[in-house]
C-alpha cells in the first residue's frame, strides 16, 4: 500500500511538473487526497504560486475571486472582486490572518476606502461622487459584520488545466456554518486566469 500511495504521489507530482507549477506547490498537491485538510502553510503555498481563486465556478464564471498580492508567515493580503449589481463590478484590497496552523481569519481591516468600481457594459471607471455613494452603500451593508474564519478540505487537481478544487468552510465565532460551505477553483494558469468572470 505504501509503494502504491508513493507512486500516486510521485505520478501527481509528475502531471504538475508538466505543467510547469512549482515545486513547493507540487509538493502540496502531492500531500492531499480528497477531503483531507489542507495545512495552512500549504494553502499560503497554493496563495502564493496560484493566479487568481474562483468561488462558485460555473463555466469559468465566478460569485467572486480572490487574488492574492502577498503572503507572509502569518498572513495574506488580497484583492477581492465580484459584481455588486447588474451595472457595476467592484474590486477592494482585504487582509486576513492565518491562525492554529488550520485558519485564515477576517482582521475587521477597514477595506472599504480601498474600493474600486467599473461598469459591467464597458469597463469603465466609476469616480467622483458615484463611487462615494456606492462606498456610502458598501458601508451600511457591512453593518453586523462578523469576523469570520475559513478552513480548506482538498478535492481535487486538474492537471491539464492546472487548476485545484478545495471546499471552503467558514467559521462564525468558532461555529462551522455547513450552509456557506464553498467550492473555489484555484487557476494556476495565467491564461486561464484571465478568461474568469465575474457573474451576477
Amino acid at each position: 500500500m505504501r509503494v502504491l500511495l508513493a507512486a500516486l504521489a510521485l505520478t501527481l507530482a509528475g502531471s504538475a511538473a508538466a505543467m510547469g507549477l512549482d515545486t513547493e506547490t507540487q509538493a502540496a498537491i502531492a500531500r492531499y487526497k480528497p477531503g483531507k485538510l489542507v495545512a495552512i502553510e500549504d494553502v499560503a503555498q497554493f496563495m502564493r504560486a496560484s493566479e487568481q481563486w474562483c468561488y462558485h465556478n460555473q463555466d469559468h464564471s465566478c460569485a467572486w475571486t480572490d487574488i492574492y498580492l502577498e503572503v507572509s508567515e502569518t498572513g495574506v493580503t488580497y484583492e477581492i472582486g465580484n459584481a455588486w449589481d447588474a451595472e457595476t463590478d467592484v474590486a477592494f484590497t482585504d487582509h486576513g490572518e492565518f491562525r492554529d496552523g488550520r485558519y485564515i481569519c477576517e482582521t475587521g481591516y477597514d477595506w472599504v476606502p480601498t474600493v474600486r468600481a467599473t461598469r459591467r457594459s464597458d469597463g469603465s471607471a466609476i469616480g467622483g461622487r458615484l463611487l462615494a455613494e456606492l462606498k456610502d452603500e458598501i458601508y451600511g451593508n457591512r453593518e453586523g459584520d462578523t469576523q469570520d474564519c475559513f478552513d480548506y478540505l482538498y478535492r481535487a487537481f486538474d492537471p491539464d488545466q492546472e487548476v485545484v478544487t478545495l471546499l471552503q468552510r467558514q467559521y462564525v465565532g468558532g461555529e462551522h456554518l455547513p450552509d456557506a460551505d464553498t467550492e473555489v477553483t484555484l487557476h494556476f494558469n495565467a491564461e486561464d486566469a484571465a478568461g474568469l468572470t465575474w457573474r451576477w
